[in-house]
């Protein structure tokens, strides 16, 4: 019996079993537009990849870099009005590795002037045992 339970125990340490982590992945998310929603960007961006490498494409133009992602939100984002209320829709997580996934999804806006909204794809990877979005590319 002893050595059954021994063979048991070593096939599952082979195979090394793991979790999905789509609950991580879409907490990333939730957290953003939590922070989002009370207007503190800083917050927003602990979502992303703290790195010079961190891609943000948008309207046409690429972006290269936490901190100069943090600076353009800052700039086109200046108040609550501007912000408005964030929703995003996760459309699909699917897992590339057990170290990366692509998210698909739709945002929102809600403001008192407009509500623009669009699609993003996210390049989400686990980099120093958390997961982070290293490629962000969004769109109206």
């Amino acid at each position: 019996m002893f050595k059954k339970v021994i063979s048991v125990l070593l096939l599952c340490l082979a195979f090394n079993v793991h979790a999905v982590p789509t609950d991580d992945i879409a907490n990333i998310l939730a957290e953003q537009e939590a922070a989002w929603n009370r207007g503190d960007l800083d917050a927003y961006m602990q979502g992303y990849w703290n790195s010079d490498k961190m891609r943000f494409v948008s309207n046409g133009k690429f972006r290269y870099g936490w901190a100069e992602t943090l600076a353009a939100y800052k700039k086109h984002y200046p108040d609550k009005a501007t912000l408005g209320s964030l929703t995003f829709t996760i459309k699909e997580i699917k897992m590339l590795s057990n170290y990366a996934a692509i998210v698909v999804g739709r945002w929102s806006l809600d403001r008192a002037k407009d509500n623009p909204n669009g699609v993003f794809t996210l390049l989400v990877e686990k980099i120093d045992d958390r997961w982070v979005i290293t490629h962000d590319h969004t769109s109206d």
